[in-house]
């Protein structure tokens, strides 16, 4: 259990904000009735929309894929660790996930947003950009987190991992679209941080309507799992719908039987899987040995199939120490540019192995796809060593 206290250059001064809470595909049929554009998806805070034919939502393009920065400025080796100012091992273990995220991280490095930026002062993305900037360009040190990377959020006592990762990623998020006043619900999925981690699942009753849900993050239910691949086939495994549960028709307008189907509509680069430990109600944890792989491929799990593997390589794993999400403690394991494993526990940075990082009780894994991290790679073997942060930067 870490300290009460928390101090970090003086007094947090924090505006109380809701929570994000997390996306939860297996609720996603709900309310599975419901087709209005305006009606929330239960999914995330984005805007469910049921189509006829097999496309995915149309939009106008906030951040075009041809403009995002392709090569690498991250440094080979591993960066800083953070130090823990009081019960912000929770924040901490994200950052260093984030950090080590290799698309956001050369975004970030790029300095592209910064440069247009009107709204430096409470802009998330600068906020973030300056301390990935500092982490990855200070190797050997340990770093404060600056305190607007929590503002909204931190109260002073243990939060959990995954919420605050959803709240800094949905910030990010938010922090794309100033510029865009008059965007419709889909375009928000095209700004930078949906093109990293955001994808569509697509659920079906019969052969009804599609209705396509867009998601950041992927929860899985490991109660009756033994590894994340038993829970993705849980997940995607058609369920009949009887009883009081049947679908209720809108040609007869009466409840029938159906089944539902929920896959992969469109995939994400960069995968957030967050296996689901804590109980809603008490919040006690489910202590249980989950397996997840080094290399995972989502192909079985997408609505095309025959289309060949769609391989992703385990980066970050987020993991909590303890018996209940009020208290214990979180710390990371991330995979440096270079290849190396590195456990990151607030301040301390030890280097580590691949074994030593699929045996833990994973909380949320981040896997991005094979093709990506081998293009960074690359890149990156061409590109800078750590410096110093100088004056320009």
């Amino acid at each position: 259990m870490e300290d009460d206290s928390l101090y970090l250059g003086g007094e947090w001064q924090f505006n109380h904000f809701s929570k994000l809470t997390s996306s939860r595909p297996d609720a996603a049929f709900a309310e599975i009735q419901r087709t209005s554009l305006s009606e929330k998806s239960p999914l995330s805070s984005e805007t469910r929309v049921d189509l006829c034919d097999d496309l995915a939502p149309v939009a106008r393009q906030l951040a075009p894929r041809e403009k995002l920065p392709l090569s690498s400025r991250r440094p080979a080796a591993v960066g800083a660790g953070l130090q823990n100012m009081g019960n912000t091992c929770y924040v901490n273990a994200s950052l260093q996930c984030l950090t080590y995220t290799p698309p956001l991280a050369n975004y970030m490095l790029s300095r592209e947003h910064s440069q247009t930026c009107h709204r430096h002062k409470g802009c998330m993305l600068c906020t973030m950009q300056a301390h990935v900037t500092r982490a990855l360009y200070r190797p050997g040190h340990v770093i404060q987190p600056s305190q607007a990377l929590a503002a909204g959020f931190h109260r002073g006592k243990q939060e959990d991992a995954h919420e605050f990762l959803m709240f800094a990623v949905d910030a990010m998020k938010k922090a794309c679209l100033p510029g865009h006043k008059q965007v419709d619900h889909h375009s928000n999925d095209t700004t930078l941080i949906h093109q990293i981690f955001g994808g569509y699942w697509r659920s079906q009753i019969k052969c009804l309507h599609y209705t396509f849900d867009p998601y950041l993050d992927i929860a899985l239910d490991i109660q009756a799992a033994q590894s994340v691949k038993q829970a993705l086939e849980q997940l995607v495994k058609p369920e009949e719908l009887n009883g009081e549960n049947a679908y209720h028709c809108g040609l007869c307008l009466q409840k029938a039987p159906a089944s539902k189907t929920l896959t992969l509509h469109t995939s994400a680069k960069v995968l957030i899987l967050v296996l689901k430990r804590f109980s809603d109600v008490t919040g006690n944890k489910l202590a249980k040995n989950v397996q997840y792989p080094e290399c995972l491929d989502m192909q079985p799990y997408m609505s095309q199939q025959n289309t060949g593997p769609l391989v992703y390589v385990l980066y970050a794993v987020l993991v909590h120490a303890g018996w209940s999400c009020h208290n214990g403690h979180y710390f990371s394991y991330v995979k440096a540019q270079e290849g190396q494993w590195y456990k990151m526990d607030d301040a301390e940075v030890t280097a580590s192995g691949i074994t030593s990082a699929l045996s833990q009780q994973a909380y949320v894994l981040f896997y991005i796809q094979k093709s990506e991290w081998e293009r960074h790679s690359e890149s990156v073997s061409r590109g800078r060593e750590p410096r110093a942060l100088g004056a320009e930067d």
